[in-house]
């Protein structure tokens, strides 16, 4: 059963248990209402700041310590300060997911959240000496239900107005907090095609990625995905293994938009819901659910995790 809690600000959230969740930030167990940024926050001021995201399959914790190294990798080249190694940000998730699973039915899982800020905004607050980041690990019960379209017939992609943002300005492989144009774009997306999600093009014509997943196509015989300009993904180099597992060759490579009517297949990757077909890219209609590549590594991906994604989705 669902319910509401109220933050220390008076604040109202809905919650997917009848016992409020708990976090971890900064160091110490909190409740879920209670894992907040400061408005002084240079991760609410200026968007910066960096996040992670892993899940559970049967309430386990899936490769967490890939998701960590790539988060600790983005500090480092981005110039953030983590107060804390990734073996204490792993046994941080490990013991809240412990305890807000408790409440859980075995046919639900947990996604798990890491997000480290850049600290204080010294315009707001003039004496930042001893300022720290905020740094957060927290849970969220996974939207099953809010997926099942996508399990059932496929996503519907469109190719909108915006680009992505080029590497040379902005840094895209990492997973950051600053989302504003893939808002925009989704949004437009939705405007020209409602119930299809944005997938960005780059300066040069190329096919990226989406606001929330990886991008692949199938051309001859071959799953294919962006070389540049895109996140530098966990779940794709997952998606890679199962190719090499059961046999399939796969590419990064240039796709330019114009060959999307070569493509046999087309399908995304995202951490939290597994393997989605895609239906059509703007008017190219595609297999969706029934195309033989995607069903062979959703096969693959039950087998590799214990879990079928899509009929966990599909039964909400």
């Amino acid at each position: 059963m669902g319910g509401t809690v109220e933050s220390s600000n008076g604040q109202k959230a809905v919650i997917m248990t009848d016992r409020q969740p708990i976090a971890w930030k900064n160091g110490r167990r909190v409740p879920w209402s209670d894992a907040s940024v400061p408005v002084w926050d240079l991760g609410l001021v200026a968007g910066a700041a960096i996040s992670e995201m892993a899940r559970t399959y049967r309430h386990q914790p899936f490769r967490m310590e890939n998701h960590l190294a790539r988060l600790a990798t983005s500090c480092r080249e981005l110039g953030f300060s983590l107060p804390y190694s990734e073996a204490v940000l792993a046994q941080a998730a490990t013991e809240i997911v412990a305890t807000n699973t408790e409440t859980l039915t075995d046919s639900k899982d947990l996604g798990i959240v890491w997000f480290v800020t850049a600290g204080v905004n010294s315009t707001y607050v003039t004496d930042t000496a001893g300022s720290k980041p905020t740094v957060c690990v927290h849970t969220f019960e996974l939207p099953l239900q809010k997926w099942q379209d996508a399990v059932r017939s496929g996503v519907q992609l469109t190719i909108p107005p915006q680009r992505q943002l080029p590497e040379r300005s902005f840094p895209v492989q990492h997973k950051t907090r600053n989302r504003l144009h893939w808002w925009l774009a989704d949004r437009a997306a939705s405007e020209t095609r409602p119930g299809s999600r944005a997938l960005l093009i780059d300066e040069f014509g190329h096919l990226t990625e989406t606001s929330t997943a990886c991008f692949y196509a199938v051309v001859e015989n071959t799953v294919v995905t962006a070389r540049n300009g895109v996140l530098r993904s966990t779940t794709r180099r997952f998606v890679q293994e199962l190719c090499d597992r059961i046999g399939l060759r796969f590419r990064t490579t240039d796709l330019p938009a114009e060959r999307i009517g070569e493509f046999r297949e087309a399908f995304l990757s995202s951490t939290p819901c597994g393997l989605f077909p895609v239906a059509s890219i703007d008017e190219h209609h595609l297999p969706g659910p029934s195309g033989n590549v995607v069903q062979r590594l959703q096969a693959e991906w039950t087998q590799m995790t214990g879990v079928d994604t899509f009929e966990q989705i599909r039964h909400g």
